[in-house]
Formats: structure tokens, C-alpha cells, sequence
């Protein structure tokens, strides 16, 4: 399914629906103004309310009555995903049961553990942002829906939404099971598809390879993964020329970028406050800078300039989009590229940072696949690890690589590098072949090994 979100919530669904399909036409003047005034809201609250930011407005002698909002945002300092790690219960604030938190975790690209909490309107601000990029690409609620992601349940696909939907789990992805999806693809014939663009490529050669034929969707949505120029053509000519659609956000709801009918990748400020940095962390408008989030519904644990640690493009001047939105705009948005996993039981995984979360005191870690049926885990501890943490770490991954595959764990001082790769630290790396993207600055074509070409 599209989005996950309790039935409860519907009727504000749909009014913060209704209130994005009028503010994505704003001016620039009148989203500016917005902008300003959700920022001093939410400075305010977290003055008044969560611990970390009392603190550190008293340490920098910001008074939170004074706050103008954008002019003066960067007059605080960006925030790492490590402080709210170590210091998880100070972005909490003290009357965060009014916002009905819900709570959540992720390891995102450097699969460091990161717990957090969620309020049920920024929940909602985020699904009613979701559905309008979706409509973007044309989705009407209702159409018949194939989504694959990594939803880490034993099923290989289920169906939701009355049936209309199709979701599958891209853990359980074999050549076997692929072959099983596409029977159920096949008949339910969805017209969009939504999910990690390297496991829909996976799964078109599976058919390929196969020699049967398979639907083809009308438009995809890409998600999680970076789509540089290679993927986007790769996964467009996979299925009949489909119209891809690039879709970037986070689990944290600080960020979102997203593509309109007319290729243009639109930062979303309507749903948070982007930022983008340079390697001193001053804001650029032009060139390469890492994105910076503050989501303005977040008031359980608000995240003020949450640094993403991924990097967009932006255009050396921003040109009106033909689609008539004023939302400011970026080139190519450089996330995630990683190697991939193939296990001994021809199981093809890439994304399975999750089992981090069940660490405690793991700085990050890093998965490199040396053999054939050989995994070793890097780990960089901080001062509270716990090395008895590891034994559920290792019983979760077990999970997902599979009974054949071994493992050992390895303390290390720093993570590994790919040489002459001054970028992010590889979350996962292959030795055996297994690689997707290529090197270069997003221009290359696709690799793939021999079991998935």
C-alpha cells in the first residue's frame, strides 16, 4: 500500500489534503510568510518544551521571542543524527502526550540505531504530502497498486486495499519466488508501481530471464534509492518505457523532494523547511550541498536543521517549472548507492539495516559480503556498547540472510571505504561482484552480476 496510517485519522486526511492542494499553488511571497511562521511556532515550543533546545538557545543567547524564522534559522547549529542517538530523551518534550506520539526506528545509510517519536500530525502532514506527490504522477485513490519494499514479514506478497493493492516483501525476492509474484502482478495487472527502483529492475529480469511475459506498469514511483540517469533508463526500458517518478523523504519527516509531471524534482517547503549546506555548513543556493531538514509539524521531538548526510545538485538559477508551482528546485539528489547481497539460497537483498536497531551503543555499522557465503559485519562502538547487544543484532539478520549464509562480527576503529570514494561511507559492500550503480557522478550505466543480468 501507498501509505500505512491508522483509519482514526482520516478525517484530517482529508482537510490536510485539501490545504496542500491550495498551498502547492502559492507564491513564492505567500509560501515565504508560511515558512517564517511555522519556524517561530516551532522555535518557541521547543524553547518552552524540550530540554535539548532550552539548553542550547541559552548556550548560543538566542531569545525564542525574537526568532523571525528563515532569516534567523541559521543562526543554529545543524543537528546530527549522532547527538539525537546519544541523547535520545531531550528532544523529548515535556508535554508530548498532547501530540500523540507514535514510536519509531530506523538505521538509515549508516546503519547507526536511531529511535524517535512521531506526533500524529506530522504523521498526517506526511501522508496527505505523500498522496499529493503521488497524484503528481498522476494516481487517483483506488487504482490498482504493486508495491515492494522492505516491510521485513515472512510473506512473500499479501493483498490490501480490498485486493486493489499488492505489496511485497523484497527480503523473500528469489528467482523462485519473483516468478510466484509475477503470476499475482500478472492477474491483478496494477497500473502504477511503487518501490525500491533495484528490486523492481531484479524482479523484471527474473521474468526475462524466465522467457515469460510480464506486466508492464504505467508510471513507477522510485523510492529510497538514488536514481541517477542510468537506474531511471534501466528501469523505464525494463518495463515497456513506464514514466518514473523520483520520490526522496525520510522516516524522520524533516525532508521531502519530489518529481511533477514534468521531470522537475520540487522541494516540498509546504511540509518542512529545506536547507542546503556546504561541507562548513553554511547555506548555498547554487552547486552541491548536503540536505538539511526541520520539519515544522514534529512537536513531540521536534528536529531543528536535521542533517540528512545525503547531497543534492542544485541549479545555478531557479527557472519556473511549465507545472506552475513556485517550490524551489534540485538537479539530482545523490542518496543511497550501494553494492548488494546475494545469499548461498539465491536470495538478492540490499537493504536489511533494520536488525541495528535491536544495538545498543553502536555508533554505525557496515555490512560486507567477502564470500560467497560469508557476511562480516562491521561494528564502531560507542562508549555504552553493550556487547551482549549482538546476539539479538545476529538473530535478526539471521532472519533475513537465511540459515546458510555465515556471519562474525568485527570491532572497528573507523568504517571502510571504497578507494578513491571521498563521499558516504558504503553501508554495504559487495567483494564478490555483486554491484548495482556504477562509479562516477550518476552518468554510468548499470552493473549487474551474472545471476541477476
Amino acid at each position: 500500500m501507498l501509505t500505512e496510517f491508522p483509519l482514526s485519522y482520516l478525517p484530517r486526511l482529508a482537510g490536510r489534503t485539501a490545504i496542500l492542494a491550495i498551498t502547492q499553488h502559492w507564491s513564492g511571497a505567500r509560501l515565504a510568510k508560511f515558512q517564517d511562521m511555522r519556524l517561530r511556532r516551532l522555535v518557541r515550543h521547543a524553547a518552552a518544551h524540550v530540554p535539548y533546545y532550552r539548553e542550547m538557545f541559552r548556550r548560543i543567547g538566542l531569545n525564542p521571542r525574537d526568532f523571525r524564522g528563515r532569516a534567523d534559522l541559521p543562526s543554529l547549529p545543524l543537528l546530527d543524527k549522532e547527538t539525537v542517538r546519544a541523547r535520545p530523551d531531550e528532544f523529548v518534550a515535556d508535554n508530548v502526550a498532547r501530540f500523540h506520539p507514535e514510536r519509531k526506528q530506523t538505521s538509515g545509510s549508516t546503519g547507526t540505531p536511531l529511535r524517535f517519536m512521531v506526533s500524529a500530525e506530522s504523521k498526517i502532514a506526511s501522508a496527505a504530502a505523500t498522496l499529493r506527490a503521488y497524484a503528481w504522477a498522476g494516481y487517483v485513490p483506488g487504482m490498482k497498486v504493486f508495491t515492494m519494499k522492505s516491510y521485513l514479514r515472512d510473506w512473500v506478497s499479501c493483498r490490501s486495499m480490498g485486493g486493489r493493492s499488492l505489496d511485497a516483501d523484497t527480503n523473500q525476492l528469489t528467482p523462485e519466488s519473483g516468478l510466484a509474484l509475477w503470476r499475482e502482478i500478472n492477474q491483478l495487472r496494477p497500473e502504477f508501481f511503487h518501490g525500491y527502483p533495484f528490486f523492481l529492475v531484479m524482479l523484471a529480469r527474473i521474468a526475462q530471464q524466465a522467457g515469460i511475459e510480464y506486466h508492464r506498469p504505467r508510471t513507477i514511483i522510485s523510492i529510497a534509492e538514488s536514481l541517477p540517469t542510468s537506474v531511471r533508463r534501466t528501469l523505464s526500458e525494463a518495463y515497456g518505457g513506464a514514466k518514473i517518478f523520483d520520490y526522496y523523504s525520510m522516516h524522520e519527516n524533516a525532508v521531502l523532494i519530489t518529481e511533477c509531471r514534468h521531470g522537475t524534482k520540487h522541494v516540498i517547503d509546504d511540509y518542512a523547511y529545506h536547507e542546503f549546506v556546504d561541507p562548513d555548513g553554511r547555506p548555498i543556493e547554487s552547486g552541491r550541498g548536503e540536505i538539511v531538514g526541520t520539519s515544522y509539524y514534529n512537536y513531540a521531538m521536534p528536529l531543528l536543521r536535521y542533517r540528512t548526510r545525503d547531497f543534492a545538485r542544485l541549479p545555478s538559477v531557479q527557472t519556473p517549472c511549465p507545472c506552475g508551482r513556485t517550490f524551489p528546485s534540485v538537479q539530482v539528489i545523490e542518496g543511497r548507492k550501494e553494492d548488494f547481497v546475494v545469499t548461498p539460497d539465491g536470495r538478492i537483498l540490499q537493504l536489511f539495516e533494520e536488525p541495528m536497531n535491536e544495538g545498543r551503543g553502536i555508533a554505525a555499522s557496515q555490512f560486507i559480503q567477502d564470500a560467497a557465503d560469508h557476511l562480516t559485519v562491521n561494528i564502531l562502538p560507542s562508549p555504552d556498547f553493550d556487547p551482549e547487544c549482538l546476539a539479538a543484532v545476529a538473530k535478526e539478520l539471521r532472519r533475513r540472510i537465511g540459515p546458510t549464509m555465515r556471519m562474525d562480527f568485527r570491532l572497528v576503529d573507523e568504517l571502510e571505504r571504497r578507494p578513491g570514494d571521498s563521499g558516504k561511507i558504503p553501508f554495504l559492500i559487495s567483494r564478490v561482484g555483486h554491484t548495482f550503480y556504477t562509479e562516477g557522478d550518476f552518468t554510468g550505466d548499470v552493473e549487474t552480476c551474472e545471476r541477476c543480468s
